[in-house]
C-alpha cells in the first residue's frame, strides 16, 4: 500500500502542467501561484486537523519546527521556485531531467544520514530513471539550449525536491503523522512566500477574475493530495525507494500531454515510459528473486 501512496502522489504532481498553463494565462507569476497553493493547502489541512485530531497541532519539542522549515521553505518553496525558473530559462524537458536527478541526491544523503546501503540494483535503477526521464521529456532528441544559470536553477530544484524526503523522514521519525507534517510544511512555506508577494493584491485579482474554484482545485490536486500521499508512503518506505517511485510523475505528464494537448507520440517517449516504469518495478519488487532462492534452498534442505 505504501507504494500506491507514492504512485498517487506522482500522478497528482503530473497534473501540474495542465493547471500551470491555465493559471499562467491569467497573468499570475510563479511565486503568486505558489503562495495561493500554500495558503489554500494550509487552511484545508487546518480544518481537517481540527475535525480529526486537534492534538496533532502540538509540537513535541520547539526545535522540531526546524524540520518543517526544511520541508516548507528549503524544500517546497525553494524547489518550486527553482523549477519554474529552470523551465523559463531552459525548457520543460531540460528542467524535468535536472529535477529528477533528485533520487540520486536522496540515495547519497540516505547513505550518510539513515545508513541505507548503495547496491548495484539502486545504481541500475538510477541510470534507468535518468535515461527514461530524458527520453520522455525529449531532451535526448537534441535541439535544446542549456545556460549556466538555467543549469543552476535546475539543480537547485533537484536539491530542494530531494530535501523533502530527508526532512520529512526526520519529522516522521520524531512521531509526527503525515497530515501534521504536511500542515506545518505549507504553513512555514506560506509565511515565507507572504514576504515575496503582495497577498492583498493576489486575493483581489483571483476574486476579480472569479478564479477561486480553479485556484482551490489546483492547490488540492497538485499540493494537498500528493504531499499527504507522499508523506504517508514515506512513513513506511526508505527515502531512496520513495523518491525513485515518485519518478512516475514525468510519465503521467507525458501521457497527459499526448491526450490533452495533442502532443506527438514518439518511440523516444514510449521507450522512456517503459524505462521509468521498469525502474519503479525493479526498485520495489527487486527482492522477489531472493525470496524464491531462499524457498528453493529450504526445499532442498527438507528433501
Amino acid at each position: 500500500m505504501s507504494y500506491l501512496w507514492i504512485i498517487i502522489a506522482g500522478v497528482s504532481w503530473g497534473l501540474i502542467g495542465i493547471f500551470t498553463k491555465a493559471i499562467t494565462a491569467l497573468g499570475f507569476t510563479e511565486m503568486e501561484m505558489l503562495f495561493v497553493k500554500g495558503v489554500v493547502s494550509t487552511i484545508f489541512l487546518a480544518v481537517l486537523l481540527l475535525i480529526k485530531d486537534r492534538q496533532s497541532f502540538q509540537l513535541k519539542e520547539k526545535k522540531d519546527i526546524f524540520n518543517f522549515v526544511g520541508t516548507g521553505i528549503l524544500s517546497f518553496t525553494f524547489f518550486s521556485w527553482c523549477y519554474m525558473k529552470a523551465i523559463n530559462l531552459t525548457s520543460v524537458g531540460v528542467a524535468a531531467v535536472l529535477l529528477y536527478t533528485a533520487p540520486t541526491i536522496v540515495m547519497l544523503l540516505s547513505i550518510v544520514l539513515f545508513q541505507e546501503k548503495m547496491t548495484k540494483k539502486k545504481i541500475l535503477v538510477l541510470v534507468m530513471t535518468l535515461c527514461g526521464c530524458g527520453l520522455v521529456t525529449g531532451i535526448l532528441e537534441g535541439g535544446f539550449a542549456l545556460t549556466p544559470v538555467g543549469f543552476l536553477f535546475g539543480m537547485g530544484s533537484s536539491i530542494g525536491y530531494a530535501l523533502y524526503s530527508i526532512f520529512g523522514t526526520f519529522a516522521l521519525r520524531r512521531g509526527y503523522n503525515s497530515m501534521t507534517v504536511s500542515f506545518y510544511t505549507f504553513l512555514t512555506a506560506s509565511i515565507c512566500m507572504a514576504f515575496c508577494v503582495n497577498p492583498i493584491y493576489v486575493v483581489q485579482e483571483i476574486t476579480r477574475k472569479g478564479q477561486w474554484p480553479l485556484s482551490i482545485t489546483f492547490a488540492l490536486m497538485t499540493t494537498v493530495l500528493p504531499y499527504l500521499c507522499y508523506t504517508k508512503g514515506l512513513s513506511c518506505l526508505p527515502a531512496s525507494k520513495a523518491s525513485v517511485t515518485a519518478t512516475i510523475e514525468p510519465v503521467v505528464a507525458a501521457v497527459l500531454g499526448i491526450l490533452v494537448f495533442q502532443e506527438s507520440i514518439t518511440f523516444s517517449k514510449i521507450g522512456g515510459i517503459i524505462l521509468v516504469v521498469g525502474a519503479v518495478i525493479l526498485m520495489n519488487f527487486g527482492k522477489l528473486p531472493e525470496v524464491v532462492e531462499v524457498v528453493e534452498v529450504e526445499d532442498q534442505r527438507e528433501a
